[in-house]
């Protein structure tokens, strides 16, 4: 069965997918899970004793927020910052992730 299509007022009809994926996009609920991959994939790039010890922020124009619980944790992923970029851009490269801004955030 083919799939099912809607009309739209300023063209033909659209996949009912490309509706839902828009939808998804508009109210945030996509975001979340790219949160949670590029979560994943900063916590294997850095060391165990501080990778629940951050949360990852919003990403805008090429630089992702990284929230961190306290000083210490912070410049401990400065540190790390060169290794969590590479492991970032060859895992995601559809984010285009130039750089990583940390901020302190209790949790």
């Amino acid at each position: 069965m083919p799939p099912k299509l809607v009309e739209e007022k300023s063209g033909g009809p659209r996949k009912i997918g490309s509706l839902i994926s828009q939808l998804m996009s508009r109210r945030g609920y996509a975001s979340v899970g790219a949160e949670s991959a590029l979560t994943g994939t900063i916590k294997s790039a850095v060391d165990a004793s501080i990778a629940s010890s951050f949360r990852v922020g919003k990403l805008q124009r090429g630089v992702l927020m990284i929230y961190a619980v306290d000083s210490v944790v912070m410049q401990e992923l400065t540190f790390q910052k060169r290794r969590i970029l590479k492991k970032l851009a060859k895992e995601h490269p559809q984010a285009k992730i130039q750089d990583l801004r940390f901020k302190i955030q209790a949790e």
